[in-house]
């Protein structure tokens, strides 16, 4: 348990005491991080503001919390991410009144993250889509041509981050007329309706990389751009139109397709 601290405020008429600490010294990746406290005060009328600092001092992450009637105070979030990537000793600072600050801290074991691979099926074709994402399980992607969105299902369990590598034959957003071609866009990215703004930690030639921050009881991650995968693909599309082909030469040869209601 890491310890305790307070710190108090004395006044002419009165005065304020905060505690804060972690449920636990230590955690790893993916590990869920519990930060609480007392906040004593004649009048509980102001929120709390959290705020999560790395090694190297770099702001983490800030939640701002109202306090219980009784002055209790607790905010748990996901451990990991792109923002926690470093190991080390993390600092933690609540502050009341803007006055009233007190800091504890908890040491990080940031782990390398597997890259999982979600294969979409379009057209009869395989298109391997690698993700990474905390707080949370990828249940489903589905691209959609009509409206250059790929859809990514989740369930999420906390509040987490997804990382997902878009490959470019999948999705794409640039600025040339076929949607496929030109200087690079930004995507727009939905979380259940809701536009946000992600990430790009990556762009090759083969591929762009998005982190996405999302809230607990996320169910969809919308990334539009301006072109997706048609549901034929291009080898599908030619199997089809050498099969039209194939069945136009053979009724025209040999007559053996007739289409024309008998009599």
């Amino acid at each position: 348990m890491a310890s305790v601290a307070s710190v108090g405020v004395v006044g002419a008429a009165y005065a304020q005491t905060l505690t804060i600490e972690t449920d636990k010294d230590s955690y790893a990746s993916g590990d869920e991080i519990t930060i609480s406290g007392q906040l004593t005060a004649p009048t509980i009328n102001q929120p709390i503001l959290i705020r999560v600092f790395d090694p190297d001092g770099n702001f983490v992450r800030s939640e701002i919390l109202d306090a219980a009637a009784d002055g209790s105070y607790s905010y748990t979030f996901t451990s990991g991410g792109p923002l926690m990537a470093k190991s080390g000793t993390y600092r933690v600072q609540a502050t009341y009144a803007g006055t009233v600050n007190q800091e504890t801290t908890f040491e990080f074991q940031a782990t390398e993250e597997t890259w999982r691979t979600f294969n979409i099926r379009v057209g009869g074709q395989t298109f391997p889509v690698q993700y990474r994402i905390t707080g949370g399980s990828v249940q489903n992607m589905v691209p959609d041509e009509a409206t250059a969105t790929l859809t990514v299902t989740i369930s999420s369990t906390s509040d987490g981050n997804l990382q997902i590598r878009l490959p470019r034959n999948v999705i794409d957003s640039r600025d040339g007329a076929d949607g496929r071609s030109g200087s690079d866009l930004d995507f727009a990215v939905f979380i259940d309706d809701e536009n946000v703004t992600p990430e790009q930690t990556e762009a090759t030639v083969d591929r762009r990389t998005l982190s996405i921050d999302f809230a607990n009881g996320t169910e969809t991650i919308e990334i539009v751009g301006t072109w997706a995968v048609p549901e034929f693909g291009a080898i599908a599309a030619i199997v089809l139109a050498v099969a039209i082909v194939g069945i136009i030469v053979a009724t025209a040869r040999y007559g053996k397709f007739n289409f024309a209601p008998r009599l």
